[in-house]
């Protein structure tokens, strides 16, 4: 049976947060993995740190950017089951202040919530920070 793209796509999003429900478990908050990606870059005088200054709010900044080069998990607020967020399913998705949850600009209810990141991604954004210039 050949499955349609978006039957494939659920399906995939389906074995993803199966097989990955166990690192999610332990994986940081957005807003904890953001402060603690800040404060590595500080410590290590990346200078992805100097652009984050450049905002108003640094820490929010460095969890947009995860969003965008590692992508986070997390759940729709009717189920209970995490899926990986990339950068083509947040698109147009704007993250909430509190870093908690990302929301279309047009709704008041969360797209998705509980946002983490793995410790893996993580280690892997990091990796990547330290090659910016």
């Amino acid at each position: 049976m050949q499955y349609g793209e978006s039957e494939y796509e659920m399906l995939l999003r389906r074995v993803q947060s199966t097989s990955s429900s166990a690192p999610i478990r332990d994986a940081y908050l957005l807003p904890g993995a953001a402060r603690a990606a800040y404060q590595k870059a500080l410590s290590e005088k990346l200078p992805l740190a100097h652009i984050a200054d450049q905002s108003e709010r640094p820490q929010l900044w460095f969890a947009n950017n995860i969003l965008q080069v590692v992508g986070v998990h997390g759940k729709s607020p009717d189920d209970g089951e995490y899926v990986h967020l990339t950068r083509e399913t947040t698109g147009g998705l704007k993250l909430m202040d509190d870093m908690t949850a990302l929301v279309a600009p047009d709704e008041e209810r969360p797209r998705y919530v509980d946002l983490r990141v793995t410790k893996a991604d993580f280690d892997r954004y990091i990796e990547w920070a330290r090659t910016v210039y």
